[in-house]
């Protein structure tokens, strides 16, 4: 085997092992932002909790039930 044969072959096993290398901290770095957007939205979603309280939900009235039209007057279904 020639030289050139030879460092061709460890040439190619050392880009090899560099891409392999660069593929993993891309993959790092995509799981890092990932956890760190899901993070920010956990919180953002824990700082829209309603902090009062509703109170007793009122029984509607019997015309809420009803089709009204615009002018306000009651409709058969």
């Amino acid at each position: 085997m020639f030289h050139s044969d030879i460092m061709r072959g460890i040439m190619r096993e050392r880009a090899r092992d560099l891409r392999a290398e660069a593929q993993a901290a891309r993959n790092a770095s995509f799981a890092r932002r990932a956890r760190e957007f899901w993070e920010e939205q956990a919180q953002l979603a824990a700082s829209r909790v309603r902090r009062r309280p509703r109170g007793p939900v009122r029984p509607r009235s019997a015309a809420h039930t009803r089709c009204t039209s615009r002018s306000g007057t009651v409709q058969a279904r």
